[in-house]
């Protein structure tokens, strides 16, 4: 068998969709963008963004198949793709995504903001590491900005900053915390890394998707 061929991945139709959901056979999975989710959506479907997929991370279902689906088919292949090189099974994306489920009378549900009321953020799996310094560290322990820079030399207000999450951790200051709290010397510096990794992706992993095809797709 080619890699192709392993690769490919299985698909199924709005109708058949539908059936499988309405026997609760399913985990159906929406690989588009919070902001389109936001718009409408198939009730009962568990938001995992492309531009934010995991396929590490995502869940084990061994008593339901997993379908995929996105707008039009193209994000859900390509999500169940990564999902079939992790070795997972029992991976199927649905045909003409949303639309075509749409396009079989089939309804969707649509989230209707109050003007004044603002869209929910997305939610970050990788908090900042100003917040994982203060609800793990300075609460439990007692410590206060002030008493943290005097024992780890760090100005005061950069201190404040880092906490704030207006500053990002640096290599002096991650070496700083990690010998006082007694951390590995990369630990505060690699929360920021992970922080940042995962915003980036919320923010311009979909533009990077389709602007840049992978060097061996072209082989």
């Amino acid at each position: 068998m080619t890699e192709t061929a392993k690769a490919a991945v299985a698909a199924a139709d709005a109708r058949q969709v539908r059936t499988w959901l309405d026997n609760d056979e399913i985990l159906l999975v929406d690989v588009r963008e919070t902001s389109e989710y936001e718009v409408e959506h198939i009730s009962g479907a568990l938001l995992l963004p492309l531009s934010s997929f995991d396929p590490e991370l995502f869940p084990s279902v061994p008593e339901k198949k997993v379908v995929l689906h996105c707008a039009v088919g193209k994000r859900s292949e390509a999500a169940g793709k990564m999902l079939l090189k992790e070795g997972h099974q029992d991976i199927v994306h649905m045909e003409g995504g949303i639309e075509a489920w749409k396009a079989a009378g089939f309804a969707t549900e649509v989230q209707i903001l109050p003007p004044d009321v603002e869209k929910p953020k997305p939610v970050y799996m990788c908090p900042p590491p100003g917040r994982v310094l203060q609800e793990e560290y300075l609460d439990p322990l007692g410590i206060s900005p002030r008493e943290l820079a005097q024992a780890t030399g760090l100005l005061e207000g950069r201190v404040n900053d880092l906490l704030a999450g207006t500053s990002p951790v640096g290599v002096e200051a991650s070496l700083r915390l990690a010998r006082y709290f007694s951390t590995a010397g990369d630990f505060w510096i690699r929360l920021q890394l992970e922080h940042d990794m995962e915003r980036a992706r919320h923010s311009v992993g979909e533009q990077i998707r389709q602007q840049i095809t992978p060097r061996t797709a072209s082989l």
